[in-house]
């Protein structure tokens, strides 16, 4: 499912989910690779129902790693 707009900031969050769900199949995760599924449908519904204003950039990028 491909999202337009204002919504593409999101895509990565959705890539990583996806890569989770691929990863649980293959290593028979099943019932992660169910839950993640349903986490793909939940972010697909809230990503379409956010707000295409008010939104900065780096709210949407995904979360840097800490320096040690």
């Amino acid at each position: 499912m491909a999202l337009t707009g204002d919504c593409m900031g999101h895509d990565w969050i959705l890539d990583v989910l996806t890569d989770l769900r691929t990863y649980s199949h293959a290593n028979g995760l099943l019932a992660l690779a169910a839950k993640v599924e349903e986490a793909l449908r939940i972010a697909r519904l809230e990503i379409l129902a956010v707000p295409p204003s008010g939104q900065h950039d780096a709210d949407l990028a995904p979360p840097r790693k800490k320096a040690h």
